[in-house]
């Protein structure tokens, strides 16, 4: 049984999803304000946290149908608002093609532009991205397995590409603009690129629109929690309406 917890009441339902590695923890800074205004659910996906393993491969497609039977469990009815941060936005994205008549809306924190790690080699030499590769290949080996096995997945799936994402939707794309892209290469170049690449999110929904947090790494929900509170409330009031 996956782990969830669910705080505050009320006909809209906020879903937050968190990123590779990550468990439903990472969204205490936010949940209790979001609470007072809708019914929020974080939950650990399986391998993590307090949810035990689940079955492989770990795609999004898996992981969304995963959090849909969750919801039938907890009998979650209404609009849902559905909150992913980095990896758990392509998990949300999955979610919304797949159940499209639950979705009320979407926000996205920080989630990696589509092909990105080609655009990001693209910008440096031939010793940078040997150097890439090689601390690449370390961080594989030294990720934990869940997050490994989900980042397989979703490579397995192509889950870059969402042609069944249905557009009358509406969709906020936060993007972080100080993100730490390490050593190798241009940060402002790097920097321009992710800020320039999460355009193709926003060009998803005919509704798609994009936030920048200024001064925010990876990490947006910590880094600019007030923003992120604020952006999903303009979601649920609108749900509400």
């Amino acid at each position: 049984m996956i782990y969830a917890c669910i705080s505050g009441e009320g006909p809209i339902t906020v879903i937050l999803a968190a990123g590779a590695g990550q468990t439903s923890r990472t969204w205490q800074g936010v949940s209790p304000r979001l609470a007072n205004h809708a019914r929020v659910i974080s939950f650990d996906r399986p391998g993590l946290g307090q949810s035990p393993p689940g079955a492989t491969p770990r795609t999004p497609t898996r992981i969304a149908t995963e959090l849909q039977a969750l919801l039938d469990v907890l009998e979650v009815r209404g609009p849902l608002v559905l909150v992913g941060h980095s990896m758990g936005g392509v998990h949300v994205l999955r979610f919304a093609e797949l159940y499209p008549e639950r979705v009320s809306s979407l926000v996205l924190l920080d989630t990696p532009p589509p092909d990105f790690e080609e655009t990001r080699m693209g910008l440096l030499d031939s010793s940078e991205q040997a150097e890439r590769r090689r601390l690449l290949a370390e961080g594989l080996d030294r990720m934990p397995e869940t997050a490994r096995l989900e980042r397989e997945g979703a490579a397995d799936e192509s889950a870059w590409s969402f042609p069944a994402f249905p557009r009358s939707t509406p969709l906020t794309v936060i993007v972080a603009d100080a993100q730490d892209f390490g050593r190798q290469g241009s940060p402002e170049a790097h920097r321009r690129a992710w800020l320039e690449g999460v355009d193709a999110w926003v060009e998803i929904s005919d509704m798609g629109r994009k936030v920048v947090a200024s001064g925010s790494g990876h990490m947006v929900h910590h880094d600019r929690s007030d923003l992120v509170v604020e952006e999903i409330l303009k979601m649920v009031r609108a749900a509400g309406r």
